[in-house]
């Protein structure tokens, strides 16, 4: 390599006052019983940014990563690092014991994120908790993408051309039940569809995100760009779990207001008559039945 620094594709600063952030948000759920020298394991680690914030509180955290060149990084900066698999690292670690698991916008990119959390939960100590980060695949950037007829995959964000699974608000809350986790609570970290299009060149039609937003008024999770949570591992019946999980309440860090400064009055008009047009057909529908 000469020398050269590796190529890392996934890699952040962590500032600790956003809390309108997948990180911040994190950090704070992986600490939340206060407890110190918590032992942790973060999956999908990457170059270790995360893990360095935990780790400059006393923590000790174990990263598992399967890019060579970001585990090398991590190495410099977490307690131990693995590079390779989950299966691999508890082939060779199987007492390893941990007070929370960390999944950053790691399940998405898993052929079976159900089995991949319910192997890592047999090594969480008991009284143990699990802090996960997702895309939410309902933004409104990716809605307005599909009005114009388009799916088009990118090198990052929500569309990110590795992602095998998609997730919204409801199909998290299953995956967990899924996976015998009972949610704890959960955040939105919210992104305007406009500021989402432009940073991921989804090329997304004015129109169609004026007509997002409008629709998406009474609607958060057209802004929630990443769902993060706390779950812990629960014993009621699977479709009490299911319930349970769908029935806890999401918290907006920081609610927004699509700008209608920014909208032509021909906008909201057109939108405006999509609108009636949509309740009339709904209507006609009702009564035709």
């Amino acid at each position: 390599m000469n020398g050269e620094a590796p190529a890392i594709k996934y890699d952040a600063l962590i500032d600790l006052a956003n809390r309108n952030n997948s990180h911040t948000l994190l950090h704070e759920l992986a600490t939340v019983s206060g407890k110190p020298g918590l032992r942790i394991l973060e999956v999908g680690c990457s170059s270790g940014y995360l893990g360095a914030s935990l780790m400059a509180k006393g923590h000790h955290v174990t990263g598992v990563e399967p890019d060579p060149g970001s585990a090398r990084v991590a190495s410099g900066v977490l307690a131990q690092v693995w590079n390779g698999g989950l299966d691999d690292y508890f082939a060779a670690y199987p007492d390893a014991r941990f007070d929370v698991l960390i999944f950053g916008d790691v399940l998405e990119h898993m052929l079976d994120p159900v089995a991949e959390l319910r192997r890592t939960l047999a090594h969480l100590a008991p009284g143990g908790h699990v802090a996960i980060s997702l895309p939410n695949v309902a933004h409104g950037s990716v809605r307005a993408m599909l009005l114009s007829g388009r799916f088009d995959y990118h090198e990052r964000g929500i569309l990110d051309r590795t992602h095998l699974r998609f997730f919204t608000r409801g199909s998290i809350a299953q995956m967990l039940a899924d996976a015998g986790l009972a949610l704890d609570c959960m955040f939105q970290v919210s992104v305007p569809v406009d500021a989402v299009g432009t940073e991921y060149a989804m090329a997304l039609d004015r129109e169609l995100v004026t007509a997002v937003e409008l629709l998406s008024d009474n609607d958060p999770s057209g802004h929630a760009f990443q769902y993060v949570l706390l779950a812990r591992p629960s014993t009621l019946p699977h479709a009490a779990l299911a319930q349970a999980n769908d029935a806890v309440p999401v918290e907006i860090t920081a609610p927004l207001r699509a700008p209608r400064g920014s909208r032509s009055v021909w906008d909201r008009l057109k939108v405006a008559l999509f609108r009636k047009l949509l309740k009339s057909i709904s209507a006609r529908r009702f009564r035709g039945r």
